[in-house]
């Protein structure tokens, strides 16, 4: 899942008023709860029926309420305040779309440089099923666990300049992948639907301020590499994101956009082809500040949609989230 719950502003957030990573010395952050409504027709999800008859169609989609606590804690310190300790789901990534438990360091280099080095080990994690391709027969959940390391570097050269790399890897617990009997898949061909794998991450991005106080617009290209075990689930992806943040008065909001195109290594063995897909996102966040007229605290809305469009049916996917809150900001 892509994205749950973005709600926050980084091209606000990333351009501070103050010299160092934080006004004072101590601790900061912001911490919200959301409610909402989310829906996902990926035939992958364990929200899914456990129990599919065809290979060929694409899922329905499962539609739950939501309620989401996110927040992150940070500690600001050194002379000059250029060093910064944290914790929590920051908003830097949820603007864009990603959540994810992060722990990491901050440093502002002299030039102005900000180097951020970060793991995030539930990016990667949760629930699959052990066989996704199992028909007339219940599905049985399995756990996937992973890590990722991450280095990012803002304002790079006391530019507006920034990048983002990631690497991780992940495999699942109890990999069934293609061993029901009625596929009649060979061992060889088993084997290329081995999920294990390791990630390459890589985005830059720059932004830019509009004139007339139109805003931020901070275009950005990605790439994303998967090493599978199998070579049918081994790809490259090329994409663009678009981000556009404006504030008026005490009503912020930020858009984001992306596409990518992603191309498999090997074709797969149930459908004799390799998968081609392009994915789409869209987010459209609100926050308006001063709620009731306390300062610190905001009332925060999301919209979101995401899908994937496949050469096989059994790969397209639809997600839907909206979203309402509150956040409060130490």
């Amino acid at each position: 899942m892509r994205f749950v719950l973005p709600v926050m502003f980084s091209a606000f957030a990333s351009m501070p008023a103050y010299s160092g990573l934080a006004p004072s010395e101590g601790f900061s952050g912001n911490f919200s709860v959301l409610a909402g409504f989310y829906s996902d027709s990926s035939n992958l999800s364990t929200e899914q029926d456990s129990n599919q008859a065809s290979l060929t169609m694409e899922g329905d989609s499962e539609n739950q309420g939501l309620l989401g606590f996110l927040g992150t804690v940070q500690y600001t310190f050194g002379d000059s305040l250029t060093h910064q300790v944290y914790a929590g789901t920051t908003r830097e990534d949820i603007a864009t779309g990603t959540i994810a438990f992060e722990i990491g360091y901050r440093h502002q280099l002299s030039g102005g440089t900000i180097l951020d080095v970060s793991v995030l080990p539930t990016l990667i994690s949760g629930k699959a099923w052990a066989d996704p391709y199992a028909v007339g027969v219940n599905r049985n959940e399995t756990d996937v666990k992973g890590n990722v390391g991450r280095l990012q570097l803002t304002n790079i050269g006391g530019t507006a300049f920034r990048t983002d790399f990631a690497i991780g890897q992940s495999d699942v617990d109890d990999e069934l992948s293609g061993t029901q009997n009625e596929l009649g898949l060979s061992d060889e061909e088993v084997g290329l639907l081995d999920r294990e794998r390791t990630y390459v991450y890589a985005k830059a991005g720059y932004p830019f301020i509009l004139p007339n106080q139109a805003g931020v617009f901070v275009p950005s290209m990605v790439y994303f590499n998967s090493d599978a075990e199998g070579g049918a689930l081994s790809f490259d992806s090329y994409g663009i994101e678009l981000n556009y943040a404006k504030r008026i008065g005490r009503h912020g909001f930020v858009v984001t956009l992306d596409a990518s195109d992603r191309q498999y290594d090997e074709a797969n063995p149930i459908y004799g082809k390799a998968r081609e897909e392009n994915e789409y996102g869209a987010f459209l966040a609100y926050e308006f500040g001063g709620l009731m007229g306390y300062e610190d605290w905001s009332f925060i809305t999301l919209l979101g949609l995401r899908t994937i469009d496949s050469n096989i049916d059994f790969y397209n996917s639809e997600q839907v989230l909206a979203s309402v809150g509150v956040d409060y900001k130490f």
